[in-house]
């Protein structure tokens, strides 16, 4: 019976770690924007893709280059980033239960 409990705390430690991936290649990396990396990386946990995209932006540590730093840029000045995160967490978690209700 102990057994389970070291096998679900590794489970989700294993789980935290994956999904604090993007963020610690970020810190690790200096990216210049790391803190917006650490604030998405959580709600990743709705979103497989989100995840995917974290990590390749965390990986390259460019700002200027990046289709996406620029889109974040635009969203940030007119003030639509939180409308824009939370359409990508209504997304996924839809995406998420379209797949497990078929």
């Amino acid at each position: 019976m102990a057994h389970r409990g070291y096998i679900l705390l590794g489970l989700l430690l294993a789980l935290a770690l994956f999904l604090a991936l993007p963020a610690l290649v970020a810190w690790f990396r200096k990216h210049p924007e790391r803190g917006l990396i650490y604030k998405l990386a959580p709600l990743a946990v709705f979103s497989f893709l989100l995840w995917l995209v974290l990590v390749a932006w965390a990986w390259t540590g460019k700002r200027n280059d990046a289709v996406l730093s620029r889109y974040v840029a635009k969203l940030r000045e007119n003030k639509r980033l939180p409308l824009v995160i939370a359409l990508l967490v209504v997304l996924g978690v839809a995406g998420s239960l379209l797949t497990l209700l078929r």
